[in-house]
């Protein structure tokens, strides 16, 4: 296993042990001394945020209920967010468009129940960290959020199948996965962030990895159409790609606004984005090896993964 592995910021993992036995004893307490409050509704309240902010603040919010005794409940009805038009805010649950709820229950059915918990400030619960220790293992951090992913989460039925017909497209073969954000993250570059690579660093490393590793193909998962230009350029034949709307992003203009600004002209464009997305990290997840930014989706791709053969994560700081 190969790691680019900074001193900086990469002490967290010293202090997981102790959060993990905290952790399990508020579970052990809650479950002897049961809550007056069963249901737990979880909501994310920062519109225009990318599918794994979503995903994994949310996840955060699940471990918390779990922590409590509580069932946990998504919310992504009557709040605004990404993957929902206007139109659609309070009939529809976007969260419901991609999973199953932990529960098999909704939130209309617990919503006035006295015994239900609205959580609205999920942001602030400890969730997946974008951090080295986290991709490498260490200290337990990932084995912990795969546990609860794995417990809690499960695709809708129409993400199964899109996942599943492009998986036997690629049955038997050798691939190396590829990831990295483009657009509005490495324009922006949001205050605390991890630092992305350019194409041009993640290209030269794929390089090395196909040839020493013999990877059969490489499997690119990326927002920006420049992006994949670029590696089209650079692969050819032996790249391979998502059936997805790429994002022609504006990098040279004076208003860069976020990705979620940006719409494709098609029908139910936004539940669109969002399925693509999903499972194209789906499918990163299933690659033999991985190289990739640190980012919420190579999170999710993390917690979807049982390991690989092959792993580069770039580790290059972090934004001012």
């Amino acid at each position: 296993m190969k790691y680019i592995q900074r001193m900086k910021h990469n002490f967290g993992f010293i202090l997981w042990p102790f959060v993990r036995f905290i952790w399990y004893m508020e579970h052990i307490l809650f479950k002897i001394f049961k809550r007056k409050k069963e249901y737990c509704i979880l909501r994310y309240l920062g519109n225009g945020a990318g599918f794994f902010c979503y995903f994994n603040t949310l996840l955060g919010g699940i471990a918390y209920a779990d922590r409590k005794n509580m069932i946990p409940i998504i919310d992504m009805k009557y709040i605004r967010n990404t993957y929902l038009t206007d139109d659609k805010v309070g009939r529809v649950n976007a969260w419901e468009y991609y999973f199953e709820q932990p529960a098999k229950i909704s939130a209309d059915e617990v919503l006035s129940h006295e015994r239900c918990f609205i959580f609205d400030q999920t942001h602030y619960l400890p969730g997946p960290l974008q951090n080295p220790n986290f991709y490498s293992g260490r200290g337990g951090m990932l084995s912990y959020w795969q546990k609860i992913r794995k417990k809690y989460i499960r695709l809708a039925p129409a993400v199964i199948n899109r996942f599943e017909n492009m998986k036997i497209k690629y049955k038997g073969k050798k691939i190396l996965g590829v990831h990295i954000r483009g657009t509005d993250y490495t324009v922006l570059k949001p205050a605390g962030h991890p630092v992305q690579p350019t194409p041009e660093q993640a290209i030269d490393k794929a390089k090395e990895a196909m040839q020493e590793k013999n990877f059969d193909i490489l499997y690119l998962s990326t927002e920006d159409k420049r992006i994949m230009s670029k590696f089209q350029k650079a692969f050819g034949e032996k790249l391979i790609y998502p059936e997805s709307e790429y994002v022609e992003f504006d990098y040279t203009g004076s208003n860069h606004g976020y990705i979620d600004s940006y719409t494709i002209d098609r029908d139910n464009d936004k539940y669109l984005r969002g399925m693509e997305y999903l499972v194209s990290i789906l499918f990163l997840s299933q690659c033999d090896g991985i190289i990739c930014s640190q980012c919420g989706g190579s999170t999710g791709a993390f917690l979807f993964s049982e390991g690989f053969d092959y792993l580069y994560v770039f580790d290059l700081g972090y934004y001012d």
